[in-house]
């Protein structure tokens, strides 16, 4: 039986796509850390995501906000603990800051390598699926490389189908309309030269709205499987994220 005194609760809000897979065993692992320090912990995947209900071509974030929203309310629920973190790690991190001021008893905001621009993480998805194309198939399509297809919405990603709800939300996330609720202690981990989270940071501080940016690197990419010598696990991450978990 479990002896230990649940002091709080943390929810795990995850990536999308391919990045929520690449995150999954690093989780588990942070999950495992955490409830040995009396932290309930609950784990969920958004609509159309992982083993939630839909397809993947129906996921958006509208929907994913009240997913969130309901995913709060069950681990309070279970835990009884009176207050309750959030960590969200790239795209959840603008889900968070667009469900925070709706969620009662949250007490923290962690995000670790949040997407603030939606174009921008776009254009990022949009050339990790030209790579991967490139280098899984021998005989290459000339449409892939159609000018069109770069600007266009789109549409798939790493084998996940990108709905056009999801799209369009993308195409119109930027990081001045995403602030965090008034006393709402808040903590960026960012790559060292992430400069729109530092940026963001900085802008929210200039409002009165205190966020720590802290740096972190670590071997993890986002949009690639794991390299023979890259660790699925990095301890200065699983580190890091559990120090800051109150």
């Amino acid at each position: 039986p479990n002896t230990v005194e649940v002091r709080s609760a943390l929810l795990l809000c995850g990536p999308f796509g391919h990045e929520a897979i690449r995150i999954h065993r690093l989780f588990r692992v942070l999950s495992e850390r955490v409830a040995r320090q009396g932290i309930a912990v609950l784990r969920f995947d958004y609509y159309g995501c992982g083993e939630s209900g839909g397809e993947d071509g129906e996921g958006e974030m509208k929907g994913w906000k009240l997913d969130l929203l309901r995913a709060h309310e069950e681990l309070a629920r279970r835990s009884g603990a009176p207050r309750v973190s959030w960590l969200g790690a790239r795209l959840s991190a603008a889900v968070a800051l667009q469900s925070a001021r709706h969620a009662q008893g949250l007490q923290q905001l962690v995000f670790w390598d949040p997407i603030l621009d939606g174009p921008a993480y776009v254009e990022e998805l949009r050339a990790a699926q030209l790579a991967t194309l490139e280098l899984a198939f021998y005989a290459k399509n000339p449409a892939w490389y159609d000018p069109r297809r770069r600007t266009g919405a789109i549409e798939e990603v790493l084998g996940h189908t990108v709905s056009r709800e999801l799209a369009a939300q993308l195409d119109a996330l930027r990081p001045d309309q995403l602030s965090v609720p008034a006393g709402l202690p808040t903590t960026v981990f960012a790559a060292p030269g992430d400069e729109r989270a530092r940026q963001w940071s900085a802008a929210q501080n200039a409002k009165g709205i205190a966020v720590v940016h802290e740096t972190l690197e670590h071997p993890i990419e986002w949009t690639s499987d794991p390299l023979p010598n890259q660790a699925i696990v990095p301890a200065q991450v699983t580190g890091r994220l559990a120090a800051v978990i109150q």
